[in-house]
């Protein structure tokens, strides 16, 4: 479990009922010259329930705030309407303009929006307080990966609204319900919601295939943009277990120096979203206990089912599809070295239930 943050006060949500003038132009590294904090920013459009779209919840993930820089300019806000209403959350600036994921004072803002560990969970009370009161169309959280992997869209309920919004932005969906504080799983049970990763922070690529997303959940009638195409039921992935390292252990990836806990393949991120077999050696280790350990949805160690440790190697031992494998040792010591997926077997059950 995360530590209690102690060291920052509860961060205020601020409030604009109106765009903020310059946030269109901004430089991500002066934001908090147009915003103050944690910020819900209404953006006004034609009559009808609002977009809520969520962006830097992580700070150096920036690529749902440019495309949102983008969309603000296309259709002229505020002095035109957007097609929809935008209630825009703007998350973490202050760790936006140094370009971390967060300040090591703070919690992680997208693990805040469930239970009570953390002063910031008093700001996600209030951000869904309000989106509660918008009553909002969808919520778009949209996100970056350290690691390389696809474009992809993630849901937390099986529903067609749900997997018509990750369809919409992918041909490959990861269905999800750990961690469970995040904020697409809260916003689930208030709309159809979507978290969306993007590829690599920077890549203009993922900026333009945002913008075009936001632009056709921007225009498109309601019952369209609910109903998901005929195959939207191919490459559904489901999350089944994280992979982690123990506290106080020093990662390394390729050829490691000699202080290195754990080192773990160079090609890392080659892995993700690609079928690995069992028997695929994905590092080494020093010492006698297991370097990395694997924890499933309900938070059991079942390291045993996945890896063996032998003779200092690293080994699979059944068969699985990894992503969000990273090489970035902040990130893995922050959040994980990535999650254990599967491919979804229960079509039919979606079917069924997708039509009620």
């Amino acid at each position: 479990m995360e530590p209690v943050s102690t060291h920052q006060p509860t961060p205020e949500l601020h409030l604009f009922d109106r765009l903020p003038d310059g946030l269109a132009t901004v430089p991500v590294e002066q934001l908090g010259s147009i915003l103050p904090g944690p910020s819900l920013v209404r953006i006004a459009g034609q009559p009808g329930p609002p977009l809520f779209i969520s962006v830097l919840l992580h700070g150096n993930e920036t690529t749902g705030f440019l495309a949102m820089q983008r969309i603000i300019s296309a259709y002229g806000a505020p002095q035109k309407l957007l097609p929809r209403p935008v209630l825009l959350f703007v998350g973490n600036v202050a760790a936006a303009e140094k370009g971390l994921r967060k300040l090591d004072s703070q919690a992680d803002y997208n693990r805040i929006w469930q239970g009570d560990h953390h002063p910031e969970h008093l700001l996600a009370e209030r951000v869904l307080e309000e989106a509660r009161k918008a009553a909002p169309l969808c919520g778009i959280d949209l996100h970056n990966n350290t690691g390389k992997n696809p474009h992809y869209g993630c849901v937390n309920r099986l529903d067609r609204a749900s997997l018509s919004l990750a369809r919409r932005f992918s041909r490959i969906i990861v269905w999800f319900t750990e961690p469970h504080e995040v904020l697409a799983v809260a916003m689930s049970e208030i709309c159809p919601t979507v978290t969306l990763e993007c590829g690599v922070s920077g890549d203009l690529t993922g900026t333009s295939h945002v913008e075009n997303y936001l632009r056709h959940c921007l225009e498109l009638p309601e019952e369209t943009l609910f109903t998901p195409p005929p195959n939207h039921l191919n490459d559904l992935y489901h999350t089944t277990a994280r992979l982690i390292v123990p506290e106080g252990r020093e990662v390394g990836f390729g050829r490691c120096a000699g202080s290195a806990d754990l080192c773990l393949r160079e090609d890392l991120e080659s892995l993700n979203f690609e079928p690995v077999p069992a028997g695929t050696e994905l590092g080494r280790y020093a010492g006698a206990a297991p370097a990395l350990r694997v924890i499933d949805n309900l938070s059991r160690d079942v390291t045993g089912r996945y890896l063996s440790f032998t003779e200092n190697r690293i080994v699979t031992t059944v068969p699985f599809i990894p992503s969000m494998f990273t090489l970035d040792t902040k990130i893995i010591r922050q959040d994980c070295l990535g999650y254990v997926m599967e491919n979804y077997r229960g079509k039919d059950e979606i079917s069924s239930e997708s039509e009620g």
